[in-house]
């Protein structure tokens, strides 16, 4: 087994396409929009096949959150900072913000895929009257991040939306793996990284 094959299988391991169970962290930088902006955080998840969305790990720099703005449809328990979840029957959770320079927080879908239709579960900022979004290109629906699972393998298809002019996503999508990957990472390819070593 070579390099190539070596970092080929990493990357999938580390870094492809998710499953539901699935864990990935998400980093939005805010720190284009200019000092005092305020709006919503808003979350949304709905599909076809029970599952759950959960927000946890949820941290500010340099912002603020308006616990008395929190606003909520479907089924939804918690509140930010604190642990959120949602279940896909249209749920959906609304909190003023007063943006800093970046948020981060973790984004945890679990569910058992079944039937023909999936789950989406989506990120938005609007401004302070829900009349446009914040930090996307994404005019019709809004959206600045999308997670996609597919009804019959659970595969979640992540999308970042591009920013206003079209760049480059503000936000970051990055997939935690799964530690039976990491373990099998570990037994299949530990050797072969010693042979490597051996050879350089």
């Amino acid at each position: 087994m070579n390099r190539a094959l070596l970092i080929t299988v990493f990357a999938a391991l580390a870094g492809g396409i998710s499953h539901a169970d699935s864990m990935d962290w998400i980093t939005i930088d805010t720190s284009s929009l200019p000092h005092g902006t305020t709006g919503f955080i808003d979350f949304g998840f709905n599909g076809g096949f029970p599952a759950t969305a959960t927000i946890s790990s949820f941290s500010m720099t340099g912002g603020s959150l308006d616990s008395s703005t929190v606003s909520t449809f479907g089924t939804v328990s918690g509140q930010l900072p604190g642990t959120v979840t949602l279940d896909d029957d249209n749920a959906d959770y609304d909190e003023g913000i007063g943006f800093g320079s970046s948020i981060r927080f973790l984004l945890t879908l679990s569910g058992t895929p079944a039937g023909t239709i999936g789950d989406v579960f989506t990120l938005s900022f609007f401004n302070n009257d829900f009349s446009g979004s914040l930090l996307t290109g994404n005019i019709n629906d809004g959206w600045l991040a999308q997670f996609q699972i597919d009804p019959k393998t659970g595969a979640v298809t992540t999308t970042a939306y591009a920013d206003p002019a079209g760049g480059a996503s503000f936000a970051t999508i990055q997939p935690v793996p799964e530690p039976a990957g990491w373990f099998l990472l570990a037994g299949l390819f530990g050797p072969v990284i010693l042979r490597v070593r051996r050879r350089t």
